[in-house]
């Protein structure tokens, strides 16, 4: 080995080892502000969902130095956390649970690195379009089921499912009514194809806006401040003087919002989504009498105002972390 390569071998571990210390203090923060700050919103009978702005600590592993950092803090935040403060009347800890999100950690290092540097224009023309197609979709299956006079109780005064005629319906219509007439709790899947045509969709397009509104409200506020723009000034790089192939992958953050938004806000309700299956089908009994979705719609939203707080106080602490040549240094 060259001198040379020596050296850079040193520098790598040096790297290495001040993003993991830099981790294992936002991993401490993490289990503080979890431990003192952190309430609970209670549903059917347990504890359904976590609240407060602890989630953010772990999130900034994964955004600043990669998705391994990102699973570490994850994974290790939810095991010590859980035994640090048992959530009480919750589950005992599920290490299924620890998996899920030590993968969600990573997804959401690698996701950022794909979305960090990109132009914000094209991504914002992209979510308005996804969400004006959710928006119609959702909107047309519910006049349409209006019209034909599919709801929650559509089978309540039927003797027999299989023999509704559907030939009259609409498209949306005869699909809803096709998938349940036939199955042994008609009632229970009507309503779940109802949320699965009209309410996922619309709140689908919700999410849009709400990604796209976190991304007005912020930028707006945040380009008064260049200190919130860490490379880009006049169109071109001010601190990088030659991009590497990696840059060029994975371009570095550019000050935009919308990238730390979606990254943050998808990322959570995948995790989110996840988690829920496990305590509907596996941990909660009592939950398994309630169809899926009078779990999974409570969740996730109160998933998403945690997402909207937590992208608040991530795009203040970037900003923050981009300011210190010494973290600037140690960025991935």
């Amino acid at each position: 080995m060259t001198e040379s390569q020596s050296y850079s071998s040193y520098n790598a571990m040096g790297l290495h080892l001040r993003r993991m210390v830099a981790t294992a203090v936002f991993l401490a923060l993490y289990l503080v502000v979890r431990t003192l700050t952190t309430g609970y919103v209670p549903l059917f009978g347990a504890q359904g969902a976590r609240v407060g702005v602890h989630g953010v600590f772990t999130i900034m592993p994964a955004i600043l130095f990669g998705p391994w950092y990102g699973a570490v803090a994850s994974g290790l935040g939810d095991m010590l956390g859980h035994f640090a403060n048992p959530t009480p009347g919750g589950p005992p800890w599920l290490w299924q649970m620890t998996v899920i999100l030590t993968i969600g950690g990573f997804v959401r290092g690698w996701v950022w690195r794909l979305l960090r540097g990109r132009s914000t224009q094209g991504t914002r023309i992209v979510i308005v379009v996804l969400t004006g197609l959710f928006l119609i979709f959702g909107s047309i299956s519910a006049i349409q089921l209006r019209l034909d006079g599919i709801g929650r109780g559509f089978y309540d005064e039927i003797d027999d499912p299989s023999a509704v005629d559907v030939s009259g319906m609409g498209i949306i219509s005869r699909m809803v009514i096709s998938r349940t007439q036939n199955t042994a709790d008609p009632t229970t899947n009507v309503w779940s194809r109802i949320v699965e045509f009209v309410y996922a969709p619309l709140i689908a397009s919700g999410l849009g806006i709400l990604l796209l509104g976190l991304d007005f409200v912020l930028s707006k506020r945040l380009s008064r401040q260049e200190r919130y723009m860490p490379y880009l000034r006049g169109g071109s790089y001010r601190s990088i003087e030659q991009k590497s192939l990696m840059e060029v992958i994975a371009p570095p953050w550019n000050g935009s919002v919308l990238p730390v938004a979606v990254t943050i806000v998808l990322v959570s309700l995948m995790v989110n989504t996840s988690n829920s299956v496990l305590l509907w089908a596996y941990a909660m009994p009592a939950w398994g009498a309630f169809p899926f979705m009078y779990i999974w719609l409570p969740r996730v939203l109160i998933a998403l105002l945690n997402s909207i707080v937590n992208v608040f106080i991530a795009v203040m602490l970037l900003g923050v972390c981009y300011r210190q040549p010494h973290m600037r240094r140690v960025v991935g």
